[in-house]
């Protein structure tokens, strides 16, 4: 009789364990059921944006670099000099470069071609890579502080 009372109660505490993990809403299971709108952060499903940099800049300065892309399939450089400061050349251009593993760099180029990835303002599609830094061309010398640059790089995977 014992063991009977005691199988009947085991089945009764699994049979109610079930129909509650049945029954809960998906939210409260941590299902990610299409039902909700919750932010995702996962870099793989929506894309990254990273602001390299967003002060002014000198040609003695480190190079602003990005953080590990993770291999984008696409990559959008934006850039924009503040050129209001009379100082400073008319004719200064941001020079961008890539990297695979953070230490090797070479010219970064247009998705579209063999050109290389520099200008002043406006976003050009680069070709994709995992690491991007940007600076003043070869030869340019600005002093402290520098014009006021804004880089962001969006990589989409």
């Amino acid at each position: 009789m014992q063991t009977y009372r005691r199988l009947l109660t085991v089945s009764a505490i699994v049979v109610a364990a079930l129909a509650i993990a049945v029954y809960l809403p998906p939210i409260v299971r941590g299902s990610s059921g299409s039902d909700c709108n919750c932010p995702d952060f996962d870099p793989h499903k929506h894309g990254r944006t990273e602001t390299l940099i967003d002060k002014e800049l000198s040609s003695s300065e480190k190079l602003p670099t990005s953080g590990d892309l993770v291999f984008p399939r696409t990559l959008t450089v934006c850039m924009f000099i503040d050129q209001s400061n009379k100082v400073y050349p008319t004719d200064l251009r941001l020079v961008f470069e890539g990297s695979l593993d953070g230490r090797n760099w070479y010219p970064l180029m247009l998705a579209s071609g063999t050109a290389r990835v520099e200008g002043t303002n406006g976003c050009v599609q680069a070709t994709p890579t995992r690491y991007v830094r940007t600076g003043w061309g070869p030869g340019t010398t600005i002093g402290p502080p520098g014009p006021r640059v804004l880089v962001q790089v969006q990589a989409s995977f």
